[in-house]
């Protein structure tokens, strides 16, 4: 079995993880970084989705190559986000630190709809992003991986996008984030809009930023597995 190590410390991102990939039948064990003793903390202070899942993605293999791990082990990144385009991207690659270091959901919620409201808005233009960053531990080059963006030879990028709208309006109480103020239009709903949190989990993952790039991802993982 392939090792697959998330540079994560979300347990949640392993279980879904595991579960996509027992599902699509592929020989793989899922760990999180942490798991594996003392990961170091990875600074995220660049300006693009890329540039973190990248430093995520070779920091953790290095700290693994240290450890001795097989240069065959895989290691995935994520970083992901919403921007919204009356707050020119913003928050984009701090969406989870919108309201600052220590923020919850409920704080950076609150920061984004004061944001609109100060510019008189009670909607806006949005969409969320997830990149993927996959690398082997011992930086080899990967082949070339369907469905994977153009990248440097140790990198296999993937990316999803999800359009939609930001209000002030909440409603569901599923997902997390910023899903109650994240709004899709042609689902029905009193203007036939509704909020991502308001979707099932099946039918957010069918449709989802993320849920696009782990598909990706899964189209790629059976040629590294050959």
């Amino acid at each position: 079995m392939r090792r697959l190590v998330l540079a994560t410390a979300n347990p949640h991102k392993v279980e879904e993880m595991a579960a996509i990939l027992a599902a699509a039948g592929l020989p793989m064990t899922v760990y999180a970084a942490q798991a594996l003793g003392p990961a170091p903390a990875i600074v995220e202070d660049q300006d693009s989705f890329l540039k973190h899942a990248t430093l995520k993605a070779r920091g953790i293999a290095r700290w693994l190559a240290g450890r001795g791990e097989l240069g065959a082990t895989l290691v995935l990144a994520d970083d992901s986000g919403v921007c919204v385009d009356a707050l020119d991207g913003r928050p984009g690659v701090d969406s989870a630190v919108f309201a600052g270091p220590q923020a919850d959901d409920a704080a950076n919620n609150a920061h984004l709809l004061a944001e609109l409201a100060a510019r008189g808005l009670e909607r806006s233009p949005a969409h969320y992003v997830c990149l993927l960053a996959l690398t082997r531990v011992d930086g080899a080059p990967l082949p070339s991986l369907p469905g994977a963006e153009p990248s440097e030879v140790d990198l296999g990028i993937f990316v999803g996008r999800w359009d939609g709208e930001i209000r002030r309006a909440r409603a569901g109480t599923g997902g997390f984030g910023y899903d109650p103020h994240f709004w899709i239009p042609g689902l029905g709903g009193p203007d036939g809009a509704r909020s991502v949190a308001e979707l099932a989990p099946e039918e957010k993952h069918a449709r989802s930023h993320r849920g696009q790039a782990v598909r990706r991802l899964l189209a790629a993982l059976p040629v590294l597995l050959t």
